[in-house]
C-alpha cells in the first residue's frame, strides 16, 4: 500500500516529481495531438508548466493538511504534556516540532525555530541525554524521533 510522504522533506520530494511527471505528460498529449510544428508550441509548452506547477503545489498543499490531522508515529497528548512541565520553553519548543512531525531533520528544526546550529545541537544533546529523543544519522545531519517510552 501506498503511504502520503510523513515528513516536510517527503512531500516537498513527492511535489517536485509530481511536477515533472505532470510536465512531460502534458507535453507529450499536447505535441500528439497539435504536431510539433504546431504555431502553439510555446503556448503549450507554458500550459504544460503551469499545469505542472499546480499539480505539485495542490499535491503540496493537500498532504500539509493530511498531515496535520494525525500524522504517523505520533506521540499522545497526555504524555507529552506532562513532559512539558519538567522541561525549559526552548526544549518544549523543539518536543513540539519533533512530535508533529516524527523523524524531523535537525536542519528543518533549526529553521523552524530560528536557532543557531550550536543551539540546536546542545538543546538536543539534553533531550537525547535525559532519553526523551533518539537521533539517528543522516549524511551530515540527524533525524529526530521521539523515544518510544513517550509512545506507549
Amino acid at each position: 500500500m501506498i503511504r502520503l510522504p510523513a515528513t516536510e522533506n517527503e512531500r516537498l520530494l513527492s511535489s517536485v516529481i509530481l511536477v515533472f511527471i505532470a510536465y512531460f505528460g502534458l507535453n507529450s498529449v499536447f505535441f500528439a495531438f497539435f504536431g510539433e510544428d504546431s504555431a502553439q508550441v510555446p503556448y503549450l509548452i507554458t500550459l504544460s508548466f503551469l499545469g505542472g506547477m499546480i499539480l505539485g503545489v495542490s499535491f503540496f498543499l493537500w498532504t500539509r493538511a493530511a498531515a496535520d490531522g494525525t500524522p504517523p508515529g505520533s506521540v499522545t497528548s497526555r504524555n507529552i504534556e506532562i513532559l512539558k512541565k519538567a522541561l525549559s520553553d526552548d526544549e518544549t519548543r523543539l518536543i513540539d516540532l519533533i512530535s508533529g512531525s516524527e523523524g524531523v531533520t535537525q536542519d528543518s528544526i533549526r529553521f523552524k525555530t530560528g536557532f543557531s546550529k550550536s543551539k540546536v545541537s546542545a538543546l538536543l544533546s539534553e533531550l537525547e541525554k535525559k532519553d526523551i529523543i533518539s537521533r539517528e544519522r543522516l549524511g551530515r545531519t540527524y533525524k529526530i524521533f521521539i523515544s518510544d517510552w513517550l509512545k506507549k
